[in-house]
């Protein structure tokens, strides 16, 4: 199952908002109802009158998905009438870290597609790729130029645009070479691009 771009996010700003909020209570092991409020309120998740029933639901799907590590805060278990029940505790800075490069590297984010597709979904972004802004190569020392010749977008101004299609395409290809074919950038600039941008959200 695909989990997009928009909802990794989500998920980082719901981990960082549960783990601010333990750190200052100093509480441990609470529940999803205790910081359901928390989390309506700052518009991270759906208000309901169960008092977070989407919440509980969105949990499942990402247990499901193999992403609740995406949550680090939280543990699930199911309880004698086989329902889940949720409880959050405080972590350290460096699990939440280790859980990060975790998903960078090795989570099962989406599941495998074939090169074929991969192929033809950058055939597909071609003209997005070309509307990206380009400077003026004359301006560029020799060696760059040299290096444009195998990847011509090297050297060029990252911007937003293009940080939001390299995430969508590293969780739909799972692929770093393809990413940056793609994008026609050095795959290990692409790599160290794709890891500060997860690490900072």
């Amino acid at each position: 199952m695909i989990i997009s771009h928009e909802e990794f996010q989500k998920a980082r700003r719901i981990s960082r908002a549960i783990q601010e909020y333990l750190e200052q209570t100093g509480l441990h092991g609470i529940r999803s109802t205790d910081v359901y409020p928390l989390l309506a309120r700052k518009g991270l998740i759906q208000k309901d009158r169960h008092n977070g029933a989407h919440f509980r639901k969105y949990l499942i799907r990402l247990h499901k998905r193999g992403m609740l590590n995406l949550i680090p805060q939280c543990q699930g278990s199911k309880n004698k009438s086989k329902f889940y029940e949720w409880r959050f505790y405080s972590i350290p800075n460096s699990k939440v870290k280790s859980n990060i490069k975790s998903i960078n590297a090795d989570s099962p984010i989406v599941p495998e597609i074939t090169e074929a597709e991969i192929d033809e979904l950058i055939l597909k972004s071609k003209s997005q790729i070309d509307k990206l802004p380009k400077i003026e190569e004359s301006i560029l020392p020799p060696r760059a130029i040299e290096i444009r010749k195998t990847y011509p977008r090297a050297y060029e101004k990252w911007t937003e645009r293009e940080f939001d299609i390299m995430i969508r395409a590293f969780i739909k290809f799972k692929n770093i070479d393809k990413v940056a074919e793609l994008l026609r950038r050095q795959p290990s600039v692409v790599k160290k691009t794709i890891k500060l941008k997860l690490r900072k959200g």
